[in-house]
């Protein structure tokens, strides 16, 4: 499971561009924008209160000028005490004066500050020394007590420069930014990380293959990262298979067009060009592709499976074979219009148990989507592994968590994830320890768009069985994804090392 530090930190790498940018662009329209506004000069003015100078009642005295302080400090900008700073200078309204005064009465203490803030230094000088001689006329002969002014001098520097401000336009984008970044991640249900995946579904992602340029398309398959890969599924495959045998293996996604079919496909032809007897039946009786995949007939196949009582050696007839000796195709067989229905029959029970004595060491079940149908909730509860398709790019994490919902209801033993169009760096690949201790050499048909299978072969393996390969697997109609990686997750009963 992915730590909270570590989602902090793949959190900041994803949104420090945003975070950056936001204080840039904030903090240069601020500096810009300070640069063109004429500058405010403030001066300041003290007013000191004093209650009496008897020195037998000197606290008494203090006491009360604290008290008056705040009241005082009201009277300073009252018209009283404005109007008659109003007359010397013509133009100027009661509202514009007092918006230029601010009074702060200082706490604990007998002095009143009264700050005027404008654009001329010298009238702001002015008014300040002009508003305190007034209240202290005002004071002197209406209220108790004696009023003192520490006069304004004049201000020399504006009260807010082009530097401060671009520091409050920064903090302004820092929180701009922060409130988006909060926002996106809130209205975002894309998946992030493999982790992440990981976190989701509570299995282990051991491998992912990126999506393949067009450049590393053309490349020789020993230059890029999809051999390794490769030999890392092969020796996982049998270290699981070791742990706790199989032979029933379904292989699904959460929503439709992820590559499931491709992976399918693909995981037939290596464990059959492995040496492994292997059926790769379409049970995707919706919108069925391996037909179109292998070029077969598609009169017969697994729809009529579920409708007469087949035997183990007629399952066997009926898939077709292909060019590689060892795997044959059961195709979906004509379309039916209701299709969970049959899934529910006698028939079908008695299908799965006639499939599991087959001659065959796996039988590969390319089902439906888990999401838009029933029908392979249904096929799970025949078969004993799962291989669940993710395409990264576009799979919601709803649709992920509904997904790994739906299959732990079934029981199922899940053998791991295959990740598509991984655009993530860092992945962990475990099963590399099982390939240096197993030693074992496969062979694996490539994803569509890479060299063909010939390319993968060790020059120093010559036990590989004869005849003629099928044709590397091909997307149809746009129906199957062509950028495919293929996962298995470790089990609890084995142990492996990091690398």
């Amino acid at each position: 499971m992915q730590s909270p530090i570590s989602r902090y930190i793949r959190l900041a790498e994803r949104w420090t561009w945003l975070v950056v940018l936001g204080m840039f662009i904030c903090g240069g329209v601020t500096y810009f924008i300070s640069k063109h506004i004429p500058p405010v000069y403030q001066a300041s003015a003290t007013i000191v209160l004093e209650f009496g100078t008897d020195p037998f009642h000197a606290f008494d005295n203090v006491s009360a000028s604290l008290q008056a302080t705040q009241t005082y400090a009201q009277l300073v900008t009252s018209p009283t005490v404005l109007e008659p700073v109003l007359a010397n200078h013509p133009g100027m309204t009661l509202q514009q004066l007092d918006a230029m005064i601010t009074v702060k009465p200082e706490p604990s203490t007998q002095l009143i500050d009264v700050d005027v803030q404008n654009r001329d230094p010298r009238l702001a000088m002015q008014l300040a020394n002009e508003v305190c001689q007034s209240f202290a006329q005002l004071a002197n002969t209406q209220l108790p007590g004696t009023v003192q002014i520490l006069p304004a001098i004049l201000p020399t520097d504006p009260i807010r420069k082009p530097l401060q401000d671009v520091g409050i336009g920064a903090l302004v984008g820092l929180g701009l930014a922060l409130a988006l970044i909060v926002l996106f991640e809130w209205i975002d249900d894309r998946l992030s990380s493999f982790e992440q995946v990981q976190e989701l579904l509570g299995m282990e992602v051991l491998t992912t293959i990126p999506k393949l340029s067009r450049k590393e398309r053309l490349k020789q398959i020993g230059e890029t990262t999809l051999a390794e890969r490769c030999r890392i599924l092969c020796a996982g495959l049998n270290a699981l298979w070791a742990a706790e045998p199989f032979k029933l293996v379904l292989i699904t996604s959460a929503l439709a067009d992820e590559g499931k079919s491709t992976i399918a496909a693909n995981l037939a032809i290596f464990l059959a060009t492995a040496g492994k007897h292997v059926l790769l039946i379409d049970a995707n009786l919706h919108r069925p592709v391996l037909d179109q995949h292998f070029g077969l007939d598609n009169h017969r196949g697994f729809s009529d499976a579920l409708q007469e009582a087949w035997t183990p050696h007629e399952i066997g007839l009926n898939a077709h074979k292909t060019d590689i000796p060892t795997l044959r195709v059961l195709t979906a067989g004509m379309p039916l219009s209701n299709p969970a229905d049959l899934l529910q029959s006698p028939l079908t029970t008695q299908l799965f148990s006639h499939v599991q004595k087959a001659p065959f060491d796996y039988v590969i079940f390319d089902a439906p989507p888990l999401l838009p149908v029933a029908d392979t909730q249904l096929l799970a509860l025949h078969v004993q592994a799962a291989m669940l398709v993710v395409d990264v790019s576009k799979t919601p994490r709803k649709a992920l968590i509904h997904a790994k919902q739906l299959l732990n209801r079934t029981r199922i033993m899940m053998l791991g994830t295959a990740l598509n169009k991984s655009s993530w760096s860092g992945e962990i690949h475990r099963y590399r320890s099982y390939r240096q201790q197993l030693k074992v050499d496969t062979i694996m048909i490539t994803p569509p768009d890479t060299p063909p299978i010939k390319d993968l072969v060790d020059p120093s393996i010559t036990d590989i069985p004869t005849g003629k390969l099928a044709d590397p697997i091909t997307p149809t109609d746009g129906l199957v994804d062509p950028d495919i990686t293929l996962t298995l997750s470790r089990r609890p009963k084995l142990t492996t090392t990091d690398e």
